[in-house]
């Protein structure tokens, strides 16, 4: 760094300051303080004189000096470091009687210090050195530099840094801040309802919202909980532009990343997950799981996990919550954003092995009103495997183009009331020239599923997803020293998928009322409310209570494609529908309380207890055509409405063994009826809607013990759990393909590890791991065996390497492994075994310009491989069996404005 002018103009200002020593030693302008130690501004004074008095003035770098007298070398025996809430304290003990003059001086990020009369003389050598001690600060050395002169320097991390001194007869300390010596006087100003911090932002303390439903810190949450930053988002982006692969990757006890970009085995701990975006649910009752697909990753601000059943939420999430926070406006001003991403296939690109996505958005705030608004396009080319084969579209990852459009607008009522509302519109296109070829159908043993090109095609009901949230929000953070937060929302999801054709299965002639080729839809909608107020009693003691409110409308059906029109003309022409699963409508209603006691600094607890009731209403309806494996008409089911309620509870306590280490214990319920959509859908003869077994709820307890660890440089966080469940629900797959639900007691258990070191300011290294199991008694006899690979994802982990090479540009080496289980398989519960691989990515990161170019290389090794969620796919699903995506690449050039 090129320091010189600065330098010149630090001299002119000593040069002027040693000129009116005399005249300021004479008069004494200012009361004297009585101190050991000397600190001058002067860097030409090398002689070594011993202070009578010191003039401080605060905030500036002059130090005054009245009176002098030689005096001799002062000896350093010990360096230590304290950080501060806005820094570092660095602490020089001195021996008793010596003396220290200090010349102090910064410049932005650069802090430095020469102290000319002293000697090092340390236990540990005759160097100090620490990288990263505290938040943007990179470094501090204290070491020799010349005879009895010691340099005690400050690297801040793209901070301005600003100092005090303060002295005494023992000790020298050095208070670096990373801001302004004004701010440090005034109080952290409370965030406005709806900022950054409350909606998510990624700070320095680790906010979390979801896990309580207010803002808590992350130490003090008796709960696992993962944060994926809005960093990782972006970098995953670059692969893939869904969040299936983000989750699988970096959130302990979720499946690893799928073919498709479906939620279909991606559970946490073995259970369902509800899928938030700013608290709107998006895991309806029923869903083609595509629930990650509902949003661009570009609007996303972070994303909140908490793993484990909720009596907080409720609302079926009894494997835990994830919610996806999205972008707040600026605070002030006008601010955009610009991204290209490009992803070449260079080996097929005459294959349309091409994509691009698009992206912008701009945020701003005048007075009380502020907005943002963000739009994307993305357009996937056909993408193939590890060998070079092209693989076949099932909507969502490839041959489909997405749009999004994310609006926000809020106002600031009065300092405490906050009033916001936004409207989130992703529509997915996956119309396709090609489908998945229908002859490995009629191929034995297990087959990948091929591309077939059979278009184009002109479609009554062109393949697409269309989803809109709206959400409206008020908070008020002093309603009689309470806060108060309510929300309104709506979702709507509408989705055809892409023709599947059964043909080859029935070699004889396939049964006149089957939809030999079909296309299955979605429609769902939801409406609902929260309530909450949060209620402090006294410093150490508050409660949250509150209440939700949700209404559902789902139905499945297929679309029965003409088959004449359909080879012959290239036309997919309805000529009737079928059922999948009814028309039905699941009403919940839950009320909470939960409490909070810090009990000492050290100790706190939580407790709480929920009401849920649900309310599931059917009429009679005609079953799915493939109730009976396609051997007899669908038959007659009578409806009905089933109404059930429970009360579940929750406990957790944190005790904060260090500053750096805490340790929970956790105990949550979690209620919910399954999603019946499947049940409805395969009912036989005789079976009617309020006898059914599958549709019974189920109550999940789930047992957790954790640590989480925050050191300078290691990051570190553990956790064992149980959950079991009298009544639970898990899937099996028979030999036909087709998936059924089975009722019985069962347990799921695991461990799940995260560990991130930085060992310098250049490199960090780290890694997520999951290991779960679980066991059923379909026969409620004591025996368990083990639960389909379906619902119990096989060990995996995900690695990093990263190093900043060069400042500004910063590398990265992720490996995803994931390894096999054939014990369902062997229990003859799976007709499949899980089949280990291992695929690596590469990343590079650099500032040019205005912006920064990011690269990204896929699957380093063209690896050949089958995902998990397609192993699982046989019979009438090898159409589904899809394999992993082969070597791409993708660039990126992003700035804002």
């Amino acid at each position: 760094m090129n320091t010189g002018p600065s330098l010149n103009i630090i001299y002119i200002c000593l040069g002027a300051l040693g000129t009116s020593l005399g005249t300021l030693g004479a008069a004494q302008a200012a009361q004297p303080l009585s101190n050991p130690f000397q600190i001058i501004s002067d860097q030409r004074a090398r002689r070594i004189r011993k202070v009578e008095s010191i003039v401080l003035y605060p905030h500036k770098s002059e130090y005054r000096v009245a009176q002098v007298e030689p005096l001799s070398i002062a000896e350093i025996t010990q360096v230590t470091l304290e950080p501060t809430e806005g820094g570092v304290n660095i602490v020089l003990t001195v021996a008793k009687g010596d003396t220290l003059q200090v010349t102090p001086s910064d410049d932005g990020a650069t802090f430095i210090a020469d102290i000319e009369n002293a000697l090092l003389n340390l236990p540990t050598g005759q160097t100090f050195e620490a990288d990263n001690p505290s938040p943007g600060i990179r470094s501090v050395s204290v070491m020799p530099v010349d005879v009895n002169r010691v340099r005690v320097t400050v690297i801040g991390d793209q901070t301005e840094l600003s100092h005090q001194i303060q002295p005494d007869s023992q000790t020298l300390v050095f208070s670096i801040n990373t801001q302004t010596l004004a701010e440090a006087e005034e109080p952290p100003e409370t965030p406005p309802a709806d900022t950054p911090a409350a909606e998510g932002e990624e700070d320095d303390l680790e906010i979390v919202v979801t896990a309580t439903r207010t803002e808590e810190l992350l130490a003090d949450v008796p709960r696992a909980v993962t944060i994926i930053t809005r960093e990782q988002i972006e970098q995953e982006a670059l692969l893939r532009n869904d969040l299936t692969s983000t989750l699988g990757k970096f959130v302990p006890g979720f499946g690893p990343p799928t073919a498709n970009g479906r939620t279909r085995v991606q559970d946490l701990r073995g259970r369902p997950a509800q899928i938030l975006i700013d608290g709107i649910p998006q895991t309806g009752n029923a869903s083609f799981d595509t629930e990650l697909s509902a949003i661009d990753p570009s609007v996303i601000e972070r994303i909140e996990v908490v793993r484990g059943p909720s009596a907080v939420f409720g609302d079926g999430a009894t494997g835990g919550v994830i919610n996806i926070l999205t972008r707040a406006p600026v605070e002030e001003g006008v601010q955009g954003q610009l991204g290209l991403t490009l992803r070449p296939d260079f080996e097929h690109l005459s294959e349309n092995g091409f994509g691009f996505k698009v992206d912008a958005s701009l945020s701003g705030k005048q007075g009380k009103f502020d907005f943002l608004v963000g739009a994307a396009f993305d357009l996937d080319g056909a993408i193939f495997d590890g060998e070079g084969d092209r693989i076949p579209p099932d909507g969502l990852t490839t041959d489909n183009n997405t749009f999004n459009l994310f609006t926000k607008a809020g106002v600031d009522i009065t300092e405490d009331q906050r009033l916001q509302l936004s409207y989130n519109f992703f529509q997915n296109d996956f119309a396709s020239d090609f489908i998945s070829d229908p002859i490995v159908l009629g191929i034995p043993g297990e087959q990948d599923a091929e591309a077939l090109r059979v278009g184009p095609f002109t479609f009554d009901d062109s393949p697409s997803q269309a989803i809109h949230n709206v959400n409206l929000t008020y908070r008020h953070q002093d309603l009689l020293g309470a806060e108060l937060r309510t929300q309104a929302y709506f979702r709507k999801t509408d989705l055809t998928q892409i023709p599947g054709d059964i043909r080859n299965l029935f070699p004889m002639g396939t049964p006149p009322f089957l939809p030999v080729i079909s296309q299955t839809n979605l429609d769902s909608l939801e409406v609902g409310g929260r309530f909450q107020l949060d209620t402090p009693i006294t410093d150490r003691f508050k409660i949250l209570w509150g209440a939700d409110l949700s209404y559902e409308e789902n139905e499945q059906f297929f679309n029965s494609l003409d088959p004449v029109d359909f080879d012959l003309n290239r036309r997919a022409r309805i000529i009737g529908t079928a059922t999948q699963s009814p028309f039905y409508t699941v009403r919940s209603i839950g009320a909470f309380s939960q409490l909070t006691w810090d009990v000492v600094d050290q100790l706190s607890l939580t407790g709480g207890i929920r009401y849920e009731n649900i309310r599931l209403s059917v009429d009679d309806y005609a079953a799915s055509p493939f109730a009976n494996f396609g051997i007899a008409p669908p038959a007659q089911i009578q409806g009905g409405v089933i109404t059930t309620d429970d009360v579940v509870f929750n406990a957790g306590a944190v005790f904060k063994a260090t500053e750096e280490v805490s340790i929970y214990a956790n105990f949550a319920q979690g209620f919910s009826i399954p999603g019946v959509g499947v049940t409805l859908g395969l009912a036989r003869f005789g079976n009617s809607v309020v006898d059914s077994l599958n549709l019974e709820p189920q109550k999940v307890n789930n047992y957790e013990l954790g640590v989480k660890a925050n050191f300078d440089t290691v990051q570190l966080s553990l956790a064992g759990f149980l959950s079991t469940s009298s009544l639970g629900s898990s899937l099996v797959v028979d030999n036909v393909g087709l998936t059924s639900i089975v009722r019985a007691p069962q347990r799921n258990y695991g461990i799940e590890f995260t560990a991130d070191w930085q060992p310098s300011d250049t490199w960090k290294l780290g890694t997520v791991f999951t290991w779960n199991e679980g066991e059923s008694d379909p026969d409620d006899d004591g025996v368990f065996t083990a639960l389909s690979s379906l619902d119990v994802q096989p060990i995996h982990a995900t690695v990093y390497v990263e190093n900043e090479t060069l400042p500004g540009w910063r590398n990265r080496i992720q490996a995803l492994f994931v390894g096999g289980r054939d014990r369902a398989f062997n229990d003859a519960i799976d007709q499949f075994r899980v089949e280990g691989y291992t695929v690596f990515d590469v990343f590079s990161t650099v500032n040019l310009g205005p912006g920064k170019l990011q690269l990204a290389i896929q699957n380093v090794f063209d690896t050949q491989y089958v995902p998990v969620s397609s192993q699982e796919r046989l019979g009438i699903q090898e159409l589904r069996r899809l394999p992993g995506q082969g070597r791409t690449y993708s660039i990126r050039y992003s700035f804002e404005f």
